[in-house]
């Protein structure tokens, strides 16, 4: 239980502030956007609802999607600074607000570097409908993830003792589950639309698997 005693009891009001904007945003996007939001949701386990959403490309959904990808970001963010926080591990000696906002652009930097490889795979072999396709359908498990680990973060930031460890582990295994999923979907897709099965291998080891082993190596501080 040591790495209990290196979080601090009261929390930063900077971090407070942001939890209070996030969740307030969450609410106003949930009765603003209302049937759409729900069909998101559903995205995740229904691969037609999924395919129709990607083609009705609609003003709204197209707003909504932009939306809970920055909302995805920032959530995200806390995720990352609940880790380093609890394996101490501090990029460039950061800490605090520097911290998160590390976070935010390290984040928002793999997420677009995915979105130009993604494009330019779909260019070199003639498919760029389909890899976008694809590319959206995994990107619904990001935005699951945003919508879904920040209420579970605020009790892990503002709880003390076993209580605090519970929903510290929940969020890890909440972004976990939702990682494994994406790369399920990541397959099944590739099954349905007749994707090379070799370059569906590598697709996955280059831009799935092989970013996120990087990243928490470079995190712990062993690159």
């Amino acid at each position: 239980m040591e790495w209990l005693e290196r979080i601090p009891l009261h929390q930063p009001a900077w971090l407070f502030l942001m939890f209070l904007i996030l969740l307030g945003f969450l609410s106003w996007i949930r009765l603003y956007y209302g049937g759409i939001f729900m069909e998101t949701l559903q995205a995740s386990s229904n691969f037609q609802v999924a395919s129709r959403m990607f083609k009705d490309n609609s003003i709204l959904q197209t707003q909504l999607d932009n939306i809970l990808y920055i909302f995805y970001v920032f959530s995200t963010a806390f995720f990352l600074y609940l880790l380093e926080n609890k394996f101490q591990w501090m990029p460039f000696a950061l800490k605090g607000f520097r911290l998160y906002a590390f976070n935010l652009g390290l984040l928002a930097a793999v997420f677009m570097l995915r979105v130009v490889l993604v494009n330019l795979a779909g260019f070199l072999f003639n498919r760029l409908s389909v890899f976008r396709e694809y590319l959206y359908n995994t990107f619904i498990f990001n935005k699951l993830i945003g919508i879904s680990v920040l209420p579970v973060l605020l009790f892990a930031f503002y709880t003390r003792g076993v209580l605090q460890e519970i929903f510290q582990w929940i969020a890890i295994g909440a972004v976990t589950s939702l990682v494994f999923m994406r790369i399920i979907r990541g397959i099944v897709f590739s099954y349905r639309k007749n994707i090379s099965k070799f370059y569906m291998f590598l697709y996955l080891c280059a831009l799935e698997m092989a970013p996120l082993l990087l990243l928490f190596r470079w995190l712990e501080g062993n690159l």
